[in-house]
């Protein structure tokens, strides 16, 4: 049985790997649903300042700047809001 394996790993080398048209991406990122962290009613502020909303965020949201260290844990029902170094808001994210 194990004799078999660097056969195996031989053929997965020369497999084809590229990705079929008709899936590559053509515009970058994957809209976001932003229904499972509540943050549909945000959507609309990237490009403001986070001092606008942030009053206003779910209650296990969580602010990030450029140089801001988070945690790696994906929580869906939170709502992470990337903000820039001048506190503007450049993306929103569930996670």
């Amino acid at each position: 049985m194990h004799r078999f394996f660097p056969i195996l790993i031989l053929l997965a080398a020369c497999a084809d790997t590229s990705i079929p048209q008709d899936v590559a991406a053509t515009s970058g990122n994957a809209a976001v649903d932003l229904a499972f962290c509540k943050g549909e009613p945000f959507a609309d502020a990237v490009g403001q300042s986070v001092s606008t909303i942030q009053a206003d965020l779910p209650e296990r949201s969580r602010v990030l700047g450029p140089d801001d260290i988070a945690t790696q844990d994906y929580r869906i029902d939170r709502l992470n809001v990337y903000v820039n170094g001048a506190g503007t808001i450049q993306r929103l994210t569930c996670g």
